[in-house]
């Protein structure tokens, strides 16, 4: 790249907002004939027009939409922040479940494959319910619910 002598009074016109209307005919001149000042005014004018369409593009808008969309956002990060220990109580109920199904698959994975399974699982209920009465069904309703109040309360934000 050569330079040229009339690049800085280019620049100078590209800057103030006088190219091309009010600069000199000569310098006008000169500019169709200099590779090096054409290329200069190409890309100035292609970066100003670039940068007044974004700034035309970034208008905000009006005063109640921007306070409009800051509630909105507020409410939507509130909302997001309270389900978090809803989910992970959800979360933690769903694995004991699981668990506790599993347990119950395990320990009793022979006699599920016994052909003679619904008699026996009459009599076993009875069985259960005579020796236990219904002390782990109230159990098995009070306990969840309640691990899970317990993890929700331990989970919330303090302030």
């Amino acid at each position: 790249m050569t330079t040229c002598a009339h690049l800085d009074e280019v620049r100078h016109a590209l800057t103030a907002g006088q190219w091309p209307h009010a600069a000199a005919p000569e310098l006008r001149a000169h500019a169709a004939s200099c590779n090096r000042c054409a290329q200069e005014i190409l890309i100035t004018t292609y970066l100003q027009q670039a940068r007044s369409a974004a700034i035309a593009s970034a208008q905000p808008g009006t005063p109640s939409v921007l306070w409009w969309r800051a509630q909105l956002l507020r409410r939507n990060t509130a909302v997001e922040r309270a389900s978090r220990p809803i989910a992970a109580a959800q979360i933690f109920a769903l694995i004991m479940v699981v668990l506790g199904i599993a347990c119950i698959i395990g320990t009793r994975w022979r006699s599920l494959l016994d052909p003679t399974l619904p008699a026996r699982a009459a009599a076993s209920l009875a069985t259960i319910r005579g020796d236990w009465g219904i002390i782990p069904l109230i159990l098995a309703f009070t306990l969840i619910p309640t691990l899970g109040a317990v993890i929700l309360y331990l989970s919330t934000e303090r302030k």
